[in-house]
């Protein structure tokens, strides 16, 4: 049975490569500190948990590992340690085992009522199963359609002009994309019938469009329909394989919505595209909804666009170019440093019918 912990193998796999802490930090630009936490499990040097488990899955992944058995170790270590009090207190003491004649004798005795007990009560479930499942089908709340369910990943894909980029769908895996400027994001909630029930969400609306789709159907997501009408350009989706829990859809853009007002150019969105040169995790905020957060990695473009307020999170300050409101194109920070972005809009001072947009500590 292996009894090593996540700290002890990755040391131990470091190790075993002839590789100092430094020169894992310039590999896989990850601050040492960062890389001597995990090996120590000293979590509490991350910002949030969400940090520690990308960086974790990034590390592994440098050495080799398998990362889903150590991502589900560190979550098995988690539970063991928050359990600690508990097995402390339920745990046997020396005393029990020293039990007198008269206490096993009451324990027997408390032990036949009980077995008694249970099939007196095992009978009578059995005279009333029927109505015992009814009401347990009653019980049961069905999951609300108005918002993404929970425990969906979404990883960010990219799709080109003139292209049909393929997605993978699964119960816990879905994928956010741009339209316009626009976070979309698509995932699937179940198969009926060789029919995949797929999810379509306009961040940050909460409202969620949900359409059936089987194999080699096309589905043309439009601002024509109501429950999309904030939808900046058509989306069309055609279904090329559909499994019991997963289905693989090609997605590409298709007409731009006509007739939308352009803004004052003092009256513009906050507007920020981020090109990612070396993996590095994220968090985003936008008009105070949570945005997405995880592990981006290298090549990868995002474009975020918000009303009022937008908050970006990185854990690698060197790993991310910036373009904000079309200014300049800049490294966001320095190798291995968190940085943080506040982007609001206010008012023009100069100007009442116009707003500006403004880095909160400039």
């Amino acid at each position: 049975m292996n009894t090593k912990r996540v700290g002890q193998i990755l040391k131990e796999a470091r190790e075993e490569r002839k590789l100092t802490v430094k020169d894992v930090s310039k590999e896989t630009n990850i601050a040492t500190k960062y890389i001597i936490a995990l090996e120590t499990e000293d979590y509490s040097q991350f910002p949030a948990e969400t940090f520690a488990l990308g960086f974790l899955k990034n590390y592994a992944s440098y050495l080799k590992l398998d990362t889903g058995l150590l991502l589900n170790l560190y979550r098995g270590e988690q539970i063991e340690e928050s359990q600690a009090p508990l097995e402390e207190l339920t745990r046997p003491t020396s005393s029990s085992l020293s039990l007198d004649r008269n206490k096993i004798l009451i324990f027997l005795s408390f032990l036949m009522i009980a077995v008694s007990a249970y099939v007196i009560y095992i009978s009578f479930q059995e005279s009333n199963e029927i109505v015992s499942e009814e009401d347990a089908t009653e019980s049961i709340s069905p999951v609300s359609e108005s918002e993404i369910p929970s425990g969906i990943v979404f990883s960010s894909k990219s799709v080109p002009e003139n292209a049909s980029i393929p997605f993978i769908l699964t119960g816990d895996g879905g994928v956010t994309f741009s339209v316009n400027n626009q976070q979309c994001k698509i995932f699937i909630k179940g198969v009926e019938n060789g029919k995949a029930n797929l999810g379509f969400n306009i961040f940050p609306e909460k409202n969620v469009y949900f359409f059936q789709a089987g194999e080699g159907d096309e589905t043309l997501l439009s601002y024509r329909i109501s429950e999309l009408s904030n939808l900046r350009r058509d989306v069309k989706i055609v279904t090329q394989a559909v499994t019991e829990k997963s289905a693989k859809i090609l997605v590409s853009l298709k007409e731009e919505r006509e007739g939308v007002a352009i803004k004052p150019v003092g009256d513009v969105p906050i507007q920020v595209t981020l090109f990612f040169n070396k993996p590095s995790y994220v968090e985003f905020v936008i008009d105070g909804q949570r945005g997405e957060s995880g592990l981006v990695q290298s090549g990868e473009i995002k474009n975020l666009e918000a009303r009022d307020r937008l908050e970006i999170k990185v854990g690698d300050g060197s790993a991310v170019e910036m373009i904000q409101n079309g200014k300049d194109r800049v490294v966001l920070g320095k190798p291995g440093k968190l940085i943080k972005k506040i982007f609001v809009r206010t008012q023009n001072p100069y100007d009442s019918t116009q707003s500006i947009i403004k880095e909160l500590g400039e």
